[in-house]
């Protein structure tokens, strides 16, 4: 496999979606966050850029491994796609072993799906990687893989913010606590030079509202992202609610600038996917008009307006809050 294909993003900002629009073409080989089931050991969460050639053969070793992580979260999200480097009695035989990983995951969590090929060794297959948790890696990463190519997602902040609160109050996340009040997370944060020039301290998110600690997250983690990258014509930025606006036209546009030819395959996932609505939290089926907006009716005008106050003269939130203005 050549030139792997990068999905990164904060959570709740359609990455799964994307990544499923990569994972419907038939030569992409997709892992869907690898790297919140097997850790990138060494290193950081949000790594200097000056650094990136201490962590090159790190990552570089990682990216090789990535196709060999078949547990039932990397490879068993549905739905599954027909693929070139398969026949469509090994697709039945995968499914089987989809059927026994769900029924195992009770038992013992993460558990191998067998039959999952890993197309090592066909050229014409790409690697997807799809991420949330390495958004802030992702300027060291590109540096230490130059044939990568990524798509940096980003959504509206207001609507990161509301999907994230509405997921802890449906009780969707394994972590209890609130996702504001992850102080170890805000702690490296604080770290970074998007936090340092800007004079942020923890005790001063500690005394903030938890609507402001959120938007600070997705301030820090989009805009080093962006500017980790900038100038490298390997990765492009993309609105999530552009996305949503015109599904086909972008998904094209995502597989010109990765090099994949386009395929029917995905043209018929899409039109699938944003015309029937499931309500469920995690689901990809969903009428995506109306997912872009849906923040408007859920949060009120107070964490609007912390939330705006906080992003819109950020790098990322210029890219909504300027066309605001406008």
């Amino acid at each position: 496999m050549n030139m792997p294909i990068l999905v990164f993003g904060m959570p709740r900002s359609g990455t799964t979606w994307i990544g499923k629009i990569f994972d419907s073409h038939p030569d992409t080989v997709y892992r869907h966050e690898p790297d919140s089931v097997q850790r990138i050991a060494g290193l950081p969460f949000v790594p200097s850029l000056t650094e990136a050639a201490e962590y090159e053969s790190l990552v570089r070793e990682y990216t090789k491994r990535i196709p060999l992580i078949r547990t039932l979260k990397t490879c068993g999200k549905p739905p599954t796609f027909r693929k070139s480097y398969y026949s469509a009695t090994r697709r039945a035989l995968i499914q089987g072993g989809l059927l026994m990983a769900r029924a195992f995951d009770r038992i013992h969590k993460d558990s191998r799906v067998l039959g999952v090929p890993t197309a090592n060794g066909r050229l014409q297959t790409r690697l997807v990687w799809k991420s949330i948790e390495s958004l802030g890696r992702l300027g060291v990463i590109l540096t230490a893989v130059p044939e990568a190519r990524a798509v940096h997602l980003l959504r509206h902040p207001c609507g990161y913010v509301a999907s994230v609160l509405r997921g802890e109050a449906h009780r969707q996340f394994v972590d209890r606590r609130p996702s504001s009040d992850d102080y170890d997370l805000l702690a490296k944060l604080m770290q970074t030079e998007q936090a340092r020039r800007r004079g942020l301290t923890l005790e001063q998110l500690k005394a903030a509202w938890p609507v402001e600690r959120l938007a600070w997250r997705w301030v820090l983690l989009n805009e080093k992202a962006m500017e980790d990258t900038q100038g490298i014509g390997r990765c492009v930025t993309v609105r999530y609610e552009d996305v949503c606006a015109e599904p086909v036209k972008a998904s094209k546009a995502f597989f010109g600038f990765a090099g994949l030819r386009w395929d029917s395959q995905t043209e018929s996932f899409i039109a699938a996917s944003t015309t029937t609505d499931n309500a469920s939290y995690y689901s990809i089926f969903k009428h995506p008009a109306q997912a872009a907006i849906k923040w408007k009716s859920e949060l009120d005008r107070t964490s609007i307006d912390k939330i705006r106050q906080i992003a819109e003269n950020s790098r990322a939130g210029c890219l909504y809050f300027d066309e605001e203005r406008a």
